[in-house]
């Protein structure tokens, strides 16, 4: 891949905005690209800034409705005019938080912005995005889940922290594997996990900028963070300095306990 097409779609791949396999190519990319790390930087950094500067507006719910409905019919087309040889685009019903910064972004003086029900605020946006996104993408895993030894051994040395699978007691999770990942410019282990046929993306990294803005609630003696994104939740449970942050295709009641009864320490 050159060096002019990762830097052409830059800001889609900050976004999460293309297709699984492309994505790949670009992170080896700039594992050994300097020039194209500066621009990542760059792009990244404006980015969170322009999210920063237009968290606080909102956006009337007859807007969000009609801006959904433009981009479905963006979709169809772009799909039928895009070539095998060209970094391919997600659907933006895949990642609806972006659309939502998209939405916030066609007035910035403020007249509208996200709706009420997207709790996202300051330097936390951009990292939930990431967290729902990586989600949504189902990236492949890097080390299979054979045994989650193997799997904390993998990540000596991509990351600046011991990395450990968490455990669930009988609660019918099963780890599929996992992958190396940025949450923000944050290396961040990713696990996926099946949940009766469901998935659970749980991610672990160091920083507190997710939990200054969230809210803070009590399950089974344990504290947890948690981010309300839409009618889902992000929920974050904190342990030897890490976060330990769980998104998934379930139920509010679920993913809580499920966060509640993780075992980090083996």
């Amino acid at each position: 891949m050159s060096c002019k097409l990762v830097r052409r779609h830059l800001g889609a791949f900050v976004d999460g905005e293309i297709d699984p396999a492309t994505q790949i190519e670009f992170e080896r990319h700039l594992e050994t690209c300097v020039g194209c790390q500066e621009h990542l930087a760059f792009e990244a950094s404006f980015r969170q800034q322009t999210r920063e500067a237009v968290g606080g507006v909102k956006a009337p719910e007859h807007l969000w409705g009609r801006t959904l409905n433009r981009l479905d019919e963006i979709d169809e087309a772009r799909m039928d005019r895009t070539s095998l040889t060209q970094a391919r685009p997600m659907r933006w019903r895949q990642t609806w938080p972006i659309a939502a910064a998209a939405v916030a972004l066609l007035v910035l003086g403020g007249v509208v912005g996200l709706p009420e029900r997207v709790t996202y605020q300051g330097a936390s946006m951009g990292m939930l995005q990431d967290v729902v996104n990586l989600h949504a993408q189902g990236l492949p895993s890097d080390v299979p889940a054979d045994e989650p030894q193997e799997v904390a051994r993998y990540f000596r040395g991509k990351t600046p922290f011991p990395v450990r699978p968490a455990k669930f007691e009988g609660q019918g999770m099963k780890l599929v594997g996992a992958r190396y990942i940025k949450i923000g410019a944050k290396p961040a282990a990713a696990f996926y996990y099946d949940h009766g046929g469901r998935r659970v993306t749980l991610l672990v990294f160091r920083g507190r900028e997710l939990l200054d803005s969230a809210q803070r609630t009590h399950v089974g003696g344990r504290e947890l963070y948690y981010h309300n994104v839409g009618s889902h939740v992000v929920t974050i449970r904190r342990h030897d300095g890490l976060n330990y942050v769980f998104f998934g295709d379930l139920e509010r009641p679920t993913l809580f306990q499920l966060a509640a009864n993780a075992r980090v320490v083996y």
